[in-house]
């Protein structure tokens, strides 16, 4: 009992590290036959802990290489059991190994006290297992506080210069080694006690930093992704403008046919024809070029789709806009609006209402539209009902943003199963 005591005191680091491992790996895809791949990285570390035990070295130097030794394994171990980049092995790696040290300064620290207490006969069994149980709350409570927080924001790969990955990789090795530097000296409990609390506060500053890093990179990939989309999105204004003017032209060609059919054809089919025409030959002029060639389009959309449009709109009030702003913004306003109306299956509410217009110095826009079922939001957005998180959703998003270039206000509201989106433009102040 008292050897495999010895042999868990001295090789504790590694149960450290790999349960640390775990709670900063868990939620990520794993590889085929993940459990025995995880058996095997243990085995490895196990093994390169003990074989650090007989280098022909001082132990400083021992238990250095071991913690340098270990944080690689650790590295290509998370890439063996997990679908990740060497990039994102190694950052989150370093943040289960921050954890493990503060869990570890944190744990001894409010132990001290106690273990002078428990040196005396009859409280060995308190002082033996008083350390690991504490430990793991502590572990814990790093999670909890940071653990949730990477995990939530989920960072597919980091973008940044090598050289952040590289700083934070050596500010976390130089904690564990200099830890090994001090165990070398007899120092006094009120310097070991200093020693530690600047190690527990680094810690957490590390931490937190990771945290930062991650939200950054997501923005970073959002918002490059979203300059994506609006190209995209200017690039398909130019393709739908020229498309609908061929449509109108072809329609009103396809009209003049029809008329010259005469007594051909029943009168029945010809107006059949005439309202199949119709239906791709817009007769909406609201002032705005732009806006009636969006207005043609989703029409079209919701007639496919059985959706009623209503709109009043001043497009003239809209001049201060750019025509790109008004495709992006109306055509994701309008396709949301689309996507959850045909949705409902009752067909007296597949409907959907668009008004603009100027009030003291303001552009006024407001849409509406039922929806099934409910909607969650994020950051004062709704989120996207689609499978794939990362690529959708930014239509709101990219509404927000256009709001936010002309200076002005953009809420959502949802109750009752109406959905509206309200937005406010300072007409002065164009861009």
């Amino acid at each position: 009992m008292n050897a495999m005591y010895h042999f868990f005191e001295k090789n504790g680091y590694i149960f450290e590290i790999m349960l640390s491992n775990f709670c900063f790996f868990w939620w990520m895809e794993k590889r085929k036959n993940f459990g025995v791949k995880v058996l095997l990285a243990f085995f490895v570390l196990i093994a390169a802990s003990v074989v650090s035990g007989f280098l022909p070295f001082g132990n400083f130097i021992n238990k250095s290489a071991r913690t340098v030794v270990i944080f690689i394994i650790c590295i290509s171990g998370a890439q063996f059991c997990y679908q990740i980049t060497a990039s994102r092995a190694a950052f989150y790696a370093t943040a289960a190994s921050v954890a493990q040290h503060f869990s570890y300064k944190l744990s001894r620290t409010i132990l001290m006290p106690l273990w002078a207490v428990w040196r005396r006969p009859g409280f060995e069994t308190a002082a033996r297992y008083s350390y690991p149980v504490l430990f793991v709350v502590c572990l814990l409570l790093c999670c909890l506080m940071f653990g949730k927080k990477l995990r939530r924001e989920g960072m597919e790969q980091l973008t940044s210069s090598p050289t952040v990955l590289f700083l934070l990789v050596g500010m976390q090795l130089c904690t564990n080694i200099f830890q090994n530097f001090f165990d070398e000296y007899e120092i006094g409990v009120e310097v070991y006690t200093i020693i530690n609390l600047f190690d527990i506060i680094t810690c957490l500053f590390l931490l937190a930093l990771q945290c930062e890093i991650t939200k950054k990179e997501n923005e970073q990939i959002h918002n490059e992704v979203m300059k994506q989309v609006l190209h995209q999105q200017k690039q398909q204004m130019i393709i739908s403008k020229e498309n609908i003017e061929l449509i109108n032209i072809k329609c009103h060609d396809i009209k003049n046919q029809i008329s010259m059919l005469g007594t051909h054809v029943s009168p029945e089919e010809i107006r059949e024809l005439e309202r199949a025409v119709n239906i791709y030959d817009t007769t909406l002029k609201t002032g705005n070029e732009i806006f009636d060639v969006i207005l043609m389009e989703k029409a079209m959309a919701c007639e496919s789709k059985n959706i009623r449009l209503d709109c009043m709109v001043n497009g003239a009030s809209l001049i201060f806009m750019k025509q790109s702003d008004i495709y992006s913004l109306f055509g994701n306003a309008l396709e949301n609006a689309i996507e959850a109306a045909e949705k409902i299956e009752d067909l007296e509410k597949r409907f959907l209402s668009i008004r603009v217009w100027e009030d003291k110095g303001m552009l006024v826009i407001h849409v509406e539209n039922y929806y099934s079922g409910e909607l969650e939001f994020d950051g004062g957005l709704p989120k996207t009902t689609k499978e794939d998180k990362r690529y959708h959703g930014f239509g709101m998003k990219s509404i927000r943003m256009i709001t936010e270039k002309y200076h002005g206000y953009f809420s959502v509201k949802s109750q009752d199963g109406i959905f509206a989106l309200n937005i406010l433009l300072p007409i002065s102040k164009s861009v």
